[in-house]
C-alpha cells in the first residue's frame, strides 16, 4: 500500500456549483409535495400584489368618470376598498404561511447538510486536517453554516415571490396594452447585462472573502490553542502580526464586496429611473391620444414599479445568495474530499471509534498485526523523515519506540495508525484501520457529562462498566473527587479538570473501545509528576497489542521490545535487557536517563509504572 505523502500545502476542497445543485436536489427529492405546496403559496402571494395596481387604476377611472360626484358612497368604491383590504390581508397571511413552510423545509435540509458535514469531517484523515489547518474546518462548521442558515430561509421566499410577481405583472401589462410590456422589455437587456457583470464579478470576491476568513480563523485558533507555547517562546508579537495580516485581508475582501454591491445598486437605480420615465411618457402619449384611460396609465405605472421591485430585488438578493452559495460550496466540499469517504483513518481522539466503513485489511506474509517493509515518508516530498523502515508488530506484543526529538517516532506512529500514507515501501495491516486507535499528547474533552465522554467509545456501556474501566486504569479516585460522579458536567462552563485528569478520561475511553492495536504517542507527556497517568497507560496496554512512543524510559522498559530511532531509521531493536547489555544507543540513553536518579535496575524502573499495593 503506497501513496504519496500528504502535501503540507493541501487545502480542503470547495464544491462546484454543479455539485452543490446535485446535493440540494438529492435532499429535495421525495419532498415534491411539500415543495409544490410552498410554491403554490408564493404564487398566490404574488397574485395579491397585482390586485393593488389594477384596483387603483379602476379607482382613478371611477373618480374621473364622476363616480364620487353623487350622494353617498358608490358601490364600486366599496368593492374597490374591500378588494384592497382583502388583498392586503391575504398577502400577509400567504407570506407568513409560505415563509414558515419554506423555513421548515430549508432548516431541515440545512440540518442534514450539517450532519453530513460533521460526518465527512470526522472521516477525514488527521493529516489532511492538519495540512489544511483546523481553522478552515472550524470556519466551515461555524461561519459558513451560520451564513447558510441565516440567508437561505430569508432569500428563497423573496426569489420565489419575485419570479411569480414578474410573470403576473407581465400578464397584467399585456392585458392593459402590449406597448407597456414592450417598453418594460426594453430595460431587460440592461438588467441582463448587469446580472452577467455581477455573476462574473461577485463569486470570486465572495469566495476569496470566505478563504480569508478561514485563514484568519486558523491564525486565531492556532494562537489560542497553543498559547502556552507562544508565551514560552515569546512569539506573541509574531502571532499578533500574523493575525493582524490575516484580519486585514478579511477587511480588504469585505470592502471589495461592498464596492461590488454599491456598483450593482447604482446600476439598478439608473435602469429603474430610465424605465419609469419611458412608461410615464408612453402612458401620457396614450392618454392624450385617447388610446388609454388615465386609470390604465396609473395601473401600468404602479405595475412597472411592482415589477422593478422584484426585478431589482432578485439582483440585490444575488448578493446574499452568492455569499450563501460560497458557504454551501465550502460545506459540501468537505464531503468531496477523496479521503472523506474512507472512514477510520486512525486520527480519532482517544477512544472515539470512527464510523464503520470498508475494511482495509492487507495481511503481511508473516501474519503480523502490522508490518512495514522498506517504508519511507516525507512531509514536503523532499526531506525524508523516515527511510527504509522495516518493522513487524505481532499480536499481543507491546513495542516501545525511543529516540531524540525529530528522530521520526511520531511519524512512525502516524503511519502505523493510518494518519499518513507511506511515500515508499509497503504497509500491511492485519486489522482494519478503524481498529487501530491513537492517544496523543493533546487532551480531548467533549462538552457534556463524564459519562457522555466515556460512552463515546462504548455507547451501550453501563455505569458499572464505566466505573470498572476507571478502576482498572486507576481512575476510581478521580471519579470520587467529582461532585456528581459520572453525571458531572465537564467542558466549557462545566467542572474544571486538569490536563492529567482529561488525559486519564481519554485513556479510559480507549480502554472501553478495546481496539486491536493501541498507539500511545507520548500520551502521558502532560502528566509529568502525575504517577497516576503512567499507571493508567501501563494498565491500558497490559495484555494488549500496543505501540508506545515513550516519553520516559521507565515506560519503555516495561514493554516487550524497544525500538531505537535515529534520523528516521530504526537503529536498534530488542528487549530492554538485550539493548542495555549491548552497550549501544539505548544503553547510552538509559545511562543518561538514570543519571541523577541513581542507577536503577530494570525491575525498579518498571515498578514505577505499576499500581501500588495499598
Amino acid at each position: 500500500m503506497t501513496s504519496p505523502a500528504t502535501s503540507a500545502s493541501a487545502t480542503l476542497p470547495v464544491a462546484s456549483g454543479r455539485t452543490v445543485a446535485r446535493h440540494l436536489w438529492a435532499h429535495l427529492r421525495g419532498r415534491g409535495l411539500h415543495l409544490a405546496g410552498i410554491l403554490g403559496l408564493f404564487l398566490l402571494e404574488a397574485a395579491t400584489a397585482i390586485v393593488f395596481p389594477l384596483v387603483i387604476g379602476w379607482f382613478v377611472d371611477t373618480v374621473l368618470d364622476g363616480g364620487l360626484s353623487g350622494e353617498g358612497i358608490p358601490p364600486a368604491f366599496v368593492l374597490q376598498a374591500g378588494l384592497l383590504v382583502a388583498a392586503a390581508l391575504a398577502a400577509g397571511l400567504l407570506a407568513w404561511a409560505g415563509a414558515v413552510s419554506l423555513a421548515r423545509l430549508a432548516e431541515t435540509v440545512i440540518a442534514e447538510l450539517r450532519e453530513e458535514f460533521v460526518d465527512a469531517a470526522l472521516r477525514l484523515p488527521r493529516a489532511r486536517i492538519e495540512a489544511a489547518g483546523t481553522g478552515d474546518v472550524v470556519t466551515r462548521a461555524g461561519d459558513d453554516i451560520a451564513q447558510i442558515s441565516e440567508t437561505l430561509p430569508e432569500v428563497l421566499p423573496r426569489i420565489a415571490v419575485s419570479v411569480f410577481t414578474l410573470v403576473l405583472v407581465g400578464a397584467s401589462l399585456l392585458s392593459l396594452d402590449l406597448r407597456y410590456l414592450a417598453v418594460i422589455a426594453l430595460t431587460l437587456p440592461f438588467h441582463a447585462h448587469t446580472l452577467r457583470w455581477y455573476l462574473r464579478t461577485a463569486p470570486p470576491v465572495y469566495a476569496a472573502g470566505r478563504r480569508a476568513e478561514s485563514r484568519r480563523g486558523a491564525e486565531v485558533l492556532a494562537t489560542l490553542t497553543q498559547l502556552p507555547t507562544v508565551t514560552a517562546h515569546r512569539l506573541e508579537l509574531r502571532q499578533l502580526r500574523r493575525t493582524e495580516a490575516a484580519t486585514w485581508q478579511t477587511v480588504r475582501w469585505s470592502m471589495r464586496s461592498r464596492i461590488v454591491q454599491n456598483r450593482l445598486f447604482g446600476r439598478l437605480n439608473l435602469i429603474e429611473a430610465l424605465g419609469l420615465g419611458a412608461v410615464l411618457a408612453l402612458g401620457i402619449a396614450l392618454a392624450v391620444t385617447s388610446q388609454g384611460s388615465p386609470g390604465a396609465v396609473t395601473a401600468a405605472t404602479i405595475l412597472y414599479l411592482r415589477a422593478m421591485g422584484p426585478l431589482a430585488g432578485l439582483l440585490m438578493v444575488m448578493d446574499d445568495l452568492q455569499a450563501a452559495l460560497a458557504s454551501l460550496g465550502r460545506v459540501i466540499g468537505i464531503g468531496e474530499s477523496p479521503s472523506a469517504g474512507t472512514p477510520g483513518r486512525g486520527g480519532s481522539p482517544a477512544g472515539t471509534p470512527p464510523s464503520t466503513g470498508r475494511p482495509e485489511i492487507d495481511p503481511s506474509p508473516s501474519d503480523s498485526l502490522v508490518a512495514l517493509e522498506g517504508v519511507g515518508f516525507s512531509y514536503d516530498g523532499r526531506a525524508p523523515v523516515l527511510e527504509g523502515v522495516d518493522l513487524h508488530l505481532r499480536e499481543g506484543e507491546r513495542v516501545a519506540v525511543v529516540g531524540e526529538t525529530g528522530s521520526g517516532k511520531s511519524t512512525l506512529a502516524a503511519l502505523i495508525a493510518g494518519v499518513h500514507r507511506a511515500g515508499a515501501g509497503q504497509v500491511h495491516r492485519g486489522v482494519r484501520e478503524e481498529r487501530i486507535m491513537t492517544a496523543a499528547q493533546e487532551s480531548h474533552l467533549f462538552d457534556g457529562s463524564v459519562r457522555a465522554n466515556l460512552t463515546l467509545a462504548a455507547p451501550d456501556a453501563s455505569d458499572e462498566q464505566l466505573r470498572a474501566a476507571l478502576d482498572r486504569l486507576g481512575g476510581a479516585e478521580l471519579l470520587d473527587e467529582l461532585p456528581d460522579g459520572l453525571d458531572t458536567a465537564v467542558g466549557p462552563g462545566g467542572h474544571p479538570l486538569g490536563p492529567a485528569a482529561v488525559q486519564h478520561l481519554a485513556l479510559c475511553r480507549l480502554d472501553l473501545a478495546d481496539p486491536a492495536l493501541i498507539v500511545l504517542d507520548e500520551a502521558t507527556a502532560h502528566g509529568d509528576g502525575d504517577r497516576g497517568l503512567d499507571v493508567a497507560a501501563s494498565a491500558l496496554v497490559r495484555d494488549r497489542s500496543a505501540l508506545v512512543i515513550a516519553h520516559r524510559l521507565s515506560q519503555a522498559v516495561e514493554c516487550d521490545r524497544i525500538l531505537v530511532m535515529e534520523s528516521g531509521r530504526i537503529v536498534e531493536s530488542g528487549t530492554p535487557e538485550e539493548l542495555i547489555a549491548a552497550g549501544g544507543a539505548f544503553a547510552r540513553l538509559w545511562e543518561a536517563w538514570s543519571a541523577g536518579r541513581h542507577p536503577l535496575p530494570l525491575d525498579t524502573a518498571r515498578a514505577a509504572t505499576q499500581p501500588s499495593s495499598d
